[in-house]
């Protein structure tokens, strides 16, 4: 890892542009510095770690267009929220996994109700949010299509796990949807629709 990102700085700060590079080096920094060393000590780490992780269409968008702005902040919140959601089922299936390996997750410090509602909460602001796309013009008509149905679908699926009889079953339908969710919303950006 230190490896490559001594070798990709460069490249990005040569090849690219200095923001890119910086925001390249953030989300290095982050990473290693708060999110590693934060899994053994708060549930919290979740939302440290979703910066990084959502950082990759930052620097796609400030490679290509040299600047952050409302476009590309809202490219960074559609996976920074998407992670929530994707992560929690996780360790709803896998929580004794979690506890063994000494990492702190949510489901392990708090009832599996709270985690669940969390995901209604995140998957309903993924929803709001995806769709702003639209009105900053980066996608149409077709993408606002997709996204609706395929929010629906999403917001559907984390609401389904309020009932009473929803256990890890229900959690690995969530992380597979939330993968498909992912894939069908990035092609039809990508796809121009």
């Amino acid at each position: 890892g230190v490896g490559l990102s001594v070798l990709s700085i460069p490249v990005f700060a040569v090849g690219v542009n200095l923001l890119t590079c910086l925001l390249a080096v953030l989300a290095n920094l982050l990473y290693v510095l708060a999110y590693t060393p934060l899994k053994q000590r708060s549930h919290h780490a979740l939302l440290v770690g979703a910066v990084p992780g959502a950082i990759p269409p930052l620097l796609g968008w400030t490679a290509a267009t040299g600047r952050v702005d409302a476009a590309g902040m809202v490219l960074f919140a559609i996976l920074f929220i998407w992670q929530v959601p994707h992560f929690l089922a996780i360790p709803l299936f896998r929580k004794e996994d979690y506890a063994r390996a000494g990492l702190v997750v949510m489901p392990n410090v708090t009832t599996e109700d709270a985690v669940k509602h969390s995901i209604v909460r995140y998957t309903f602001a993924l929803v709001l949010v995806s769709l702003l796309l639209v009105p900053l013009h980066v996608a149409g008509v077709g993408y606002l299509a997709v996204a609706v149905v395929a929010g629906i679908a999403f917001q559907a699926m984390g609401l389904f796990g309020l009932r009473p009889t929803a256990g890890k079953r229900w959690a690995k339908r969530l992380f597979a949807l939330s993968l498909v969710y992912l894939l069908t919303m990035m092609a039809a950006l990508a796809i121009g629709v």
